[in-house]
């Protein structure tokens, strides 16, 4: 069973066990939840019904080979597509799941990172919907709000101040990112695994930020990452890189 964490280091599943089953589905949460995962990771879109919906992509051309977006399509539409079978056809029954059960599945306890993959300038009052329902459900304790998009995070901040935020850096140079953290209220940096070395981990813990990277499938990296005091890395294999390093 796993901990969750290699030494200090948390682990957190990202896009669900989606090295073991389709991401962002929910036997790709459950199974980082039989797992013992005490992270997870998503990303949330809205569909034109406004219902929040948990996939990577604006589109569901590669998980499911159809064009279409997600934005132009409600949620029963969304219900059609088969988002398993491109992973293995046992998983045929894998549909786009909404944000409401992710959450049942993942449970009170588990900490949740949720990225708001574009906000209200593609999907109208998104950050709006996303503050209701981790409201709603008591969830703002255990949930980070992520974004590349920091205009999202801002109407996330100006909603509601006990929101947890991370910071996804993109392409904003450090010194401005810095700046905006600051101004955020933010938790923690999120850096891909070609911008993170030792010295932008330690700006963000002289901070009192926490410092995760993604994405990190390989057990030696973890452990170079440990070394260096990152704080928790986004796996696809939580359970290869727990019993490996």
């Amino acid at each position: 069973m796993l901990s969750g964490k290699v030494d200090a280091m948390r682990l957190i599943a990202h896009r669900g066990a989606s090295g073991l089953a389709p991401e962002n589905t929910l036997a790709s949460f459950r199974l980082a939840m039989e797992l013992g995962a005490e992270a997870v990771e998503f990303d949330v879109h809205q569909a034109a019904d406004k219902e929040l919906m948990v996939i990577h992509d604006e589109s569901l051309r590669r998980t499911a080979g159809w064009p279409e977006h997600i934005r132009d399509l409600t949620w029963q539409e969304l219900c059609r597509f088969d988002v398993g079978s491109w992973f293995d056809a046992r998983f045929s029954a894998e549909r786009i799941p909404r944000l409401d059960e992710v959450l049942d599945v993942v449970g009170k306890k588990t900490e949740v990172h949720l990225e708001l993959k574009r906000g209200s300038a593609i999907y109208p009052g998104i950050e709006g919907r996303v503050v209701e329902l981790l409201r709603r459900r008591r969830a703002l304790k255990t949930c980070v709000v992520s974004s590349f998009d920091h205009q999202a995070l801002r109407a996330v901040r100006a909603l509601e101040p006990k929101a947890r935020l991370g910071y996804l850096l993109g392409d904003t140079p450090i010194a401005a990112a810095w700046e905006e953290i600051r101004e955020l209220s933010a938790e923690s940096l999120h850096l891909s695994l070609r911008q993170v070395n030792a010295a932008r981990v330690a700006g963000g813990h002289r901070r009192r930020l926490r410092v995760l990277v993604y994405t990190v499938n390989d057990a030696a990296e973890a452990h170079r990452l440990r070394k260096i005091g990152v704080d928790g890395v986004f796996t696809n294999f939580p359970r290869l890189l727990e019993k490996t390093v």
